[in-house]
């Protein structure tokens, strides 16, 4: 019971909250001053950058420096405490930073030389009800850790998990090219993400009891959780039905896979490759067949099999190929050969190109100690070698010479000496780094 009482209060999120303090905090986020607005601009820009190359690092970096969290957080707790004024200010500013950034990305995509639907611009048309539960939780996440006394790290994986600048973005990227499918999807997943994370602070912020600002009548709270309800709801209609959509087909999917394994692939007989067609009014499979050909009756006995994989309504499409499945394992061995082949040859060719450079470096180094010792009489012998590794601080060779002198020497002319001899090898080794040392 003790253990119980003890988890209670360790997970209870009204303990370390500073209300004042959050409120303070969202309404100074929720105005996008000229240095935000900068931010949103240069946000919008790497983000769409990002999305043109697929570079999901630079997508995560924009993510990071997005001021767009202030006004949507100011949304929700302008409703959550009853503050009219900052409600008001957070839906503007929301509005200006949407316009500003979808207006920023389109100018990008306009002038861009590749502007193609890259995968991280199509990951973001069609939203799904697990889209939801990510921007719920993300603003949940973004409250809890935004209405602590002490700053919580949390706040950048926030960012970066509620993503709201990249499907901004993907809808700049609809608008700039004229792709109204990409526009409406990518715009009601930011939508989306917008109003559950608003919807999120709204919840937490009751559920924290934070004072209200202004008094409010009993029938207005009722038809504000009304109107809060509602826009909940409708927005997450259309979720629910991409989230089925989706699931269907992959049900699909994974049945056609079934049947073509289960039924077309038999011994010498394979299936190389089939595409699932949404044609004219009509559904078709169509299947790659090498090996064994398919007999008119047996083709037949397929098309009659496909009910009982729950694939009514598809018309079966069998394209056949000459090639038996010997001809096309004794291809694919003739190509990984052919490529082996290949391979050999090109390594062959640079270790024989790297022996012959070694060879002649080897000589380059022996002419040059051997101009040392002639020019330096002190030097009673040197030895050369060329260092690979962190031996030189600027590169990744270096030249290495060791010097040994006779017994008479005088220290200073050592110094001396070590010096000269590493001026005259930098000179003869242009490019390479140099280390001359005394043995």
């Amino acid at each position: 019971m003790l253990s119980w009482l003890n988890l209670r209060e360790r997970l209870s999120l009204r303990a370390g909250t500073d209300a004042e303090g959050t409120v303070r905090r969202v309404s100074q986020a929720a105005s996008l001053s000229t240095e935000n607005l900068w931010l949103l601009i240069c946000s919008a820009i790497l983000a769409s950058i990002g999305l043109d190359t697929s570079s999901a690092a630079v997508v995560i970096g924009a993510m990071l420096i997005s001021p767009l969290m202030g006004p949507i957080l100011g949304v929700g707790l302008g409703m959550g405490v009853t503050d009219r004024h900052l409600l008001q200010l957070s839906l503007r500013e929301l509005a200006l930073g949407t316009v500003i950034s979808l207006g920023a990305s389109a100018l990008y995509f306009a002038v861009s030389p590749l502007a193609t639907a890259t995968p991280e611009l199509i990951a973001r048309t069609r939203p799904t009800l697990l889209d939801v539960g990510v921007a719920f939780f993300g603003g949940v996440a973004g409250v809890v850790a935004g209405s602590r006394r002490d700053m919580s790290l949390a706040l950048p994986g926030v960012a970066i998990a509620t993503a709201l600048m990249p499907p901004l973005c993907t809808a700049g990227f609809g608008l700039a090219t004229g792709n109204w499918s990409f526009f409406f999807g990518a715009f009601y997943l930011y939508g989306l993400n917008a109003i559950f994370i608003a919807l999120a602070t709204f919840l937490i912020v009751r559920f924290l009891r934070f004072p209200h600002h202004q008094e409010a009548t009993a029938r207005e709270r009722q038809l504000e959780h009304r109107v809060v309800a509602a826009v909940a709801i409708l927005a997450t209609l259309p979720s629910m039905y991409f989230l089925y959509d989706t699931a269907m087909k992959l049900r699909e999917q994974r049945r056609i896979t079934s049947f073509v394994q289960r039924e077309v692939e038999r011994p010498g007989r394979s299936a190389q490759q089939w595409e699932h067609r949404h044609g004219a009014g009509e559904e078709v499979l169509k299947v790659y067949i090498a090996g064994q050909p398919i007999e008119a009756a047996q083709a037949e006995s397929l098309r009659a099999a496909l009910p009982r994989y729950d694939l009514r309504g598809l018309r079966l499409d069998l394209v056949q190929s000459d090639v038996s499945i010997q001809d096309l394992t004794r291809l694919e061995g003739e190509v990984q050969r052919g490529i082996l082949r290949a391979v050999t040859t090109a390594t062959a060719a640079r270790d024989s190109a790297l022996s012959a450079q070694a060879r002649q470096d080897s000589l380059r180094l022996q002419t040059l100690a051997r101009e040392i010792t002639m020019t330096f009489p002190e030097i009673a012998g040197i030895w050369h070698a060329r260092r690979i590794g962190p031996a030189a601080a600027d590169s990744s060779s270096a030249v290495a010479f060791m010097v040994s002198f006779a017994a008479s020497t005088r220290t200073a002319e050592r110094r001396d000496i070590v010096s000269r001899v590493q001026a005259l090898v930098r000179a003869r080794m242009d490019g390479d780094s140099v280390v001359v040392q005394e043995r």
